[in-house]
């Protein structure tokens, strides 16, 4: 049996649980495709009105996956395939088929809200679940709350995290494992005045909105957002329906909370999100304060040891005499301590590295050191 809907506002086929382990009635929960927009098609779970978990948005092209589970005293595991089918009635259904020689199996969709995947035992006569659905507290929708994310990457628990440039709103709930409050910015957003931050291997959030066939580049997405002062987010996904095929990428935008986030790292439905965050001035400006960190840090601390090496030389750098010395490049020269320059007999140094004043007239000073300290600095 097919599990159907069509392209308009009547609802489709769904699955529905009953009300309880003996009552048949419907109940409060529901499984099936969401049919309130053309090109976002859901896979969801309904409490009344509540989404419980969700599925990220379909691509439009016909999709097939397969799930192998091994079951004790079969002979071969169980392969479950499943399809999307997209037809030219503008009809899309879900379809489930079985390897050959597996086992009775059904979906069931229970009155507690999860949903089944269940293989008959003919050993113990009874039904035997391979896989439910949602699997953990973290694949709940919106678990995390708004701007958290479900980290799925951490193994073997996926676990809630802020996305970068946010805290938890409440640091005693988060740390007792509770989410729902989610996380608030760090800096507030201020005009449009920001860049926007790549958060790699997300899954579509909800709640987004379709740009169209105009802003079909990651470029015209980029400028789209950005001049919408409202616009939170932005990612460049290739989502279509059975008009378009599929074929042509598209920006989605959000503009509200963002809910329902989930880190799924290298993965073929993954996305990259990016996200206005306060204080990036350009969309580079994360890498730029990479390299602050990277290059400059260290420099100015590698600077540091050299002004004290040279206003304090006294310290460590005397002659016989308990007078002071001034280094070339590693070669020590006696330099008076009544003196603000000197001029040698001899050139010592490493060509490329001496200063033009030392290494023409032998005219060399505390500034000597530092010419060739800013040769080693690597460029920006």
């Amino acid at each position: 049996m097919n599990l159907r809907m069509k392209y308009s506002p009547r609802a489709g086929g769904r699955l529905v649980s009953w009300k309880g382990p003996g009552d048949p009635t419907p109940g409060r929960f529901s499984y099936g495709i969401d049919a309130k927009t053309l090109l976002q098609v859901y896979l969801w779970l309904w409490d009344g009105l509540r989404p419980v978990a969700r599925i990220g948005p379909w691509t439009g092209y016909v999709v097939k996956s397969e799930r192998r589970y091994q079951m004790a005293n079969v002979s071969a595991d169980i392969i479950i395939y499943m399809a999307v089918v997209d037809n030219d009635y503008e009809i899309v259904y879900i379809t489930y088929s079985l390897s050959d020689g597996a086992p009775r199996t059904r979906c069931v969709l229970t009155y507690s809200g999860e949903f089944q995947l269940q293989s008959w035992s003919s050993m113990s006569t009874a039904w035997t679940v391979l896989e439910t659905w949602p699997s953990s507290d973290c694949a709940r929708y919106g678990h995390c709350g708004p701007y958290g994310y479900c980290d799925e990457t951490t193994t073997p628990v996926p676990t809630c995290r802020c996305l970068d440039g946010f805290d938890p709103t409440s640091m005693k709930e988060w740390t007792s494992g509770r989410f729902s409050t989610g996380c608030r910015r760090k800096e507030a957003l201020r005009g449009c005045g920001h860049g926007f931050l790549a958060l790699p291997g997300m899954k579509s959030l909800d709640g987004f909105m379709l740009i169209g066939r105009n802003t079909s580049t990651m470029e015209e997405c980029s400028a789209e957002c950005g001049r919408n002062c409202s616009c939170v987010a932005y990612a460049n996904a290739n989502l279509g329906n059975g008009r378009s095929r599929g074929d042509i990428a598209r920006c989605l935008v959000w503009t509200g909370e963002l809910v329902d986030t989930v880190k799924i790292g290298a993965d073929p439905d993954a996305d990259t999100l990016y996200l206005r965050i306060a204080g990036l001035d350009t969309a580079d400006g994360q890498r730029m304060k990479s390299n602050v960190a990277r290059i400059v840090l260290p420099i100015l601390g590698s600077s540091v040891v050299v002004l004290i090496c040279i206003s304090f030389a006294w310290l460590r750098f005397k002659d016989e005499e308990m007078k002071p010395k001034i280094a070339d490049f590693g070669m020590a020269r006696i330099f008076g301590h009544d003196q603000q320059n000197a001029n040698t007999q001899r050139v010592v140094g490493t060509n490329g590295y001496m200063d033009p004043e030392y290494a023409m007239e032998g005219i060399f000073s505390t500034k000597t050191d530092v010419y060739s300290f800013d040769v080693l600095l690597p460029p920006f």
